[in-house]
């Protein structure tokens, strides 16, 4: 991997909404999601807060309690009959009700709940605990990050071919790390210049269900991701750790990266655990 520019933390913007776990870009608009929130939250590029979509119904309860969750922890942009939405994926985590996508028209506000059980199912036969926590397109393949735990210790990015929904699986490739319990949280890719940003974070869980003591989290920078994702295995032979960029970082786990409007900048979601979310604005 070619050396990347130095990073370096810009700024850090606390939120009074549940759990941010995925964020995308789109239309000069960020689009965040918790994992147990009900409500899709939009921000402008000033991180001014716009308006809150509802995605599920709301109740007494500020978060969604976590075995009726739909556990969404990916989005990305996709265009579905020539109309640019965000697709929100449920995790597959747990079968059925995290088996779901959610498309998303923010032009119109629509929403429709597609079934991905099927192609979850295809994905359940590739990897012994499926936890899908990121999601970028990668060409004209959708790539989903499959998330390690202490007891499943590899991460993995699975192709997939989006067509018509559900997708169908293509392939998988086994990530390489050079640190231990570590897993896959987020991803976003800048066509451009042909770089893929994925972010990592580390908890002492066993499982893809339950949430760990949260340890920390880093980030990579691929070149040529095109070509290097055509492999079977993609050795990341630099990983930055984000607490060495502020400790405005320590003990938070990242969970989501997004590019901003001129590619030059990254913004990720963190979620400490206790139902609070926190932006964390990175050039580099």
């Amino acid at each position: 991997m070619k050396d990347s520019s130095p990073l370096y933390l810009i700024h850090k913007s606390e939120l009074a909404y549940p759990s941010g776990s995925t964020i995308c870009f789109m239309n000069d608009l960020f689009y965040i999601m918790g994992d147990d929130a009900s409500e899709i939250l939009v921000l402008n590029d000033k991180l001014i807060e716009v308006e809150r979509v509802p995605l599920f119904p709301k109740d007494e309860n500020i978060r969604i309690p976590k075995a009726f969750k739909a556990d969404i922890e990916a989005s990305v942009v996709i265009r579905q009959n020539g109309v640019d939405c965000i697709l929100f994926l449920g995790s597959g985590s747990v079968s059925p009700h995290r088996d779901h996508a959610y498309l998303f028209e923010p032009k119109s506000k629509s929403f429709s709940r597609i079934d991905f059980c099927h192609f979850y199912d295809q994905l359940r036969n590739q990897f012994a605990q499926l936890n899908i926590e990121a999601a970028t397109m990668l060409g004209n393949s959708l790539a989903l990050g499959i998330r390690a735990n202490r007891s499943y210790p590899d991460n993995y990015i699975a192709l997939a071919i989006p067509g018509k929904f559900p997708p169908e699986f293509q392939k998988k490739v086994l990530l390489k790390l050079p640190v231990e319990h570590t897993g896959i949280s987020g991803m976003d890719y800048d066509g451009v210049r042909d770089i893929l940003f994925i972010t990592f974070s580390s908890e002492n869980t066993s499982n893809s269900y339950d949430d760990g003591e949260i340890g920390e989290s880093y980030l990579a920078i691929i070149q040529e991701a095109a070509d290097q994702i055509q492999k079977n295995e993609l050795y990341i032979s630099s990983l930055t750790k984000l607490s060495d960029l502020g400790p405005e970082l320590k003990l938070q786990k990242v969970e989501s990266v997004a590019l901003t409007a001129d590619h030059r900048q990254l913004m990720v979601v963190a979620d400490n655990d206790l139902g609070n979310t926190n932006l964390f604005l990175i050039g580099f």
